[in-house]
């Protein structure tokens, strides 16, 4: 699953907009000494989203080793089983990179003016900003995925379903439009489905920033949270392809983009709209939700939204744990090319997979050699970061 991302790898903080400007983590240490308000205001660049981002896309990671690997025993374990039974649920990370995504969209825009927050630039700027920030390394991600496709002793395992490829699919997936076909979702590199939702909801974004204009953060995730509700509660009822539409849709997401939006309003206002305890206790009982349901649904994406927002909230306290814990150097690092881990994790995944299998291994023991290669996997997805990513990062 994924999500992804192209604005989640660029959630830079200053006047005019996004940049690159890193804070180590012992200079943030040293303005958290100083009054928060003033701490907050000289972080250039909130390292605590890289590190959100970062765990997001290392659950993306080890939830696809899972579904690689299929292991049995490991699930049932008495402390690991029921960890390795929540990296099973793959569409919560995608739900916390999209709350990401319109928390940086949005920040730069409210920083600005809090009372009337704007694009700053034409729409036609804007998208042609975006394309250039994240279909380059999608591009590439897809070329090397066709090349795999070529090599048909490859096309076996969790592998099998990103073909075949056609023209139809790889028209698709360069529209960004496959995710609205389910023939097309999975092909070419399975968790690519939702970087084409991405880009939708970057289309819509600033109808959003309208909206917020118009009327306040509460009122547009009540309407677009209504819509989401009545799309999941209706689209059974049509055609397959107008429900997919409708389902595997940027309308059906909408109120999560919107959090993140609210999210970061917030953020800048230096605003929690709830006691510490209560937001943690909140992010506790979302994550308690998606790991005792039954699946994925409207319900799940709501308790990720509820959990991942309660952390962004808890993150402004320049002295706080969640704060000290998501800018922790490691973690920074990873958020850094958190986009190019998510888009080669995949086949990277299934190449150490497909390695493995003349071994004959069981299932468990070959999830356990898949998540020793994780920093393998890691590795490599730098690697392709500063080749296909990293040249089409803004700097300032």
């Amino acid at each position: 699953m994924q999500i992804a991302l192209g604005s989640l790898a660029e959630c830079r903080v200053g006047v005019g907009g996004p940049i690159d400007a890193v804070l180590t983590t012992d200079r943030l240490h040293t303005i958290a000494e100083k009054p928060a308000s003033i701490a907050f205001s000289q972080v250039r660049r909130l390292e605590y989203i890289d590190g959100l981002r970062a765990l997001a896309a290392l659950w993306v990671l080890f939830h696809h080793m899972i579904e690689t690997s299929q292991p049995d025993i490991a699930m049932h374990l008495p402390v690991a089983g029921p960890i390795l039974r929540s990296l099973f649920f793959g569409q919560f990370p995608v739900m916390v990179f999209l709350l990401l995504s319109g928390f940086c969209l949005f920040y730069p825009c409210v920083k600005k003016n809090v009372e009337a927050p704007a694009l700053g630039l034409s729409y036609g700027a804007y998208l042609l900003r975006r394309a250039k920030r994240i279909v380059p390394p999608y591009f590439a991600a897809g070329a090397l995925c066709i090349a795999m496709s070529f090599i048909p002793a490859l096309q076996v395992g969790r592998w099998k379903i990103v073909g075949p490829i056609d023209a139809s699919v790889v028209v698709s997936h360069l529209l960004l439009v496959h995710n609205l076909i389910p023939s097309h979702a999975d092909k070419i590199d399975y968790p690519m489905w939702s970087i084409g939702l991405e880009w939708q909801l970057y289309l819509l974004f600033p109808l959003l920033i309208w909206a917020y204009r118009r009327s306040n953060g509460p009122t547009v995730i009540a309407v677009t949270l209504a819509l989401a509700a009545l799309i999941h509660g209706t689209y059974r009822m049509l055609p397959a392809e107008p429900a997919a539409v409708l389902r595997d849709g940027p309308l059906a997401y909408l109120e999560i983009f919107a959090a993140g939006m609210f999210a970061a309003t917030l953020t800048i206002q230096r605003r929690r709209l709830l006691p510490a305890w209560l937001l943690a206790l909140i992010a506790i009982g979302g994550l308690g939700l998606v790991r005792l349901g039954s699946g994925n649904g409207l319900m799940h994406d709501l308790a990720t939204c509820a959990a991942a927002f309660s952390v962004l909230l808890l993150a402004t306290d320049a002295k706080g744990a969640v704060l000290r814990f998501l800018s922790a150097t490691w973690l920074v690092r990873i958020g850094i090319f958190s986009y190019s881990l998510y888009l080669v994790h995949a086949p990277l995944i299934h190449l150490f997979w497909f390695a493995l299998r003349p071994l004959q291994l069981s299932p468990d023991l070959t999830f356990l050699l898949l998540v020793l290669c994780a920093p393998l996997v890691v590795a490599l997805a730098y690697g392709f970061h500063r080749a296909f990513e990293r040249p089409f990062m803004r700097v300032r």
